[in-house]
Order: structure tokens, then sequence, then C-alpha cells
């Protein structure tokens, strides 16, 4: 649910900055990955980990650090795509290149990492 509201987020400030902006494609990527992170940590934190309980300054620091490795790696693969594959609307590149990201690294990292509660701060009965 949470990456699919972050990822309308994204496709939406793409479109909306390629079709109607008229901003080149490799110049509206960040925009929108920007915009897909930030709906990203408050929906994985709150929805997808429950990890509230957890400090909100640790996992902002571990989100921003790793969200800037994920945003450059992002926006590498989408460069190259852009390149490779040019008869491709680069909305739907955008949408390639994520899920890549973000199978590979994006997950495992959030779930082990920035959102995994210790024993302490986990709710139980």
């Amino acid at each position: 649910m949470v990456g699919g509201v972050a990822t309308a987020g994204d496709f939406s400030v793409l479109t909306l900055l390629i079709r109607v902006a008229h901003v080149p494609a490799d110049e509206a990527r960040a925009p929108a990955l920007l915009t897909g992170a930030c709906i990203q940590f408050f929906g994985n934190r709150t929805f997808t980990f429950r990890a509230q309980r957890g400090p909100l300054t640790r996992q902002a620091k571990l989100f921003l650090l790793f969200e800037a490795v994920t945003l450059l790696l992002n926006w590498s693969l989408y460069q190259g795509l852009l390149r490779v594959l040019k008869w491709v609307p680069p909305e739907l590149l955008s949408f390639l290149g994520t899920f890549v990201v973000f199978v590979c690294f994006n997950y495992p990292i959030r779930k082990n990492v920035i959102f995994k509660l210790r024993p302490d701060e986990r709710g139980g009965a």
C-alpha cells in the first residue's frame, strides 16, 4: 500500500514535470524521487513496519543515509536506461529502475536496519 502511494506520488511529479512543465526527463527524476522518498519514510514507519515505538531521530537519520544511496542508485540506473532504451517512455523506465532498486536494496535495508525494532521497543502482550 505504502509503495503504491509513494509510486503514485513519484509518477505524478515526474509526469507533471515532463509533460506539463516540459522539464527534461533526466532533470525531472530527482524531484520525483524525493517526493516518493518522503512518502516512503512516514508510510513505512507507520504502516509497513509498524515502527512508531522506535526512536524517530534514529530512524530518520538512517533513512536519510540509506535514501541518499537509494537516490544515487535510482538516478544512475534511470540515466542508463534512458540511454539504452530510448524508445521506451521515460515514465516506464522510472518504474523499472525503481522496482529493481527497491527489491535489491531498499526493502532489505528498511526491514533489517532502519525500521528494525529492538526487543524492548516491540509492543507485545
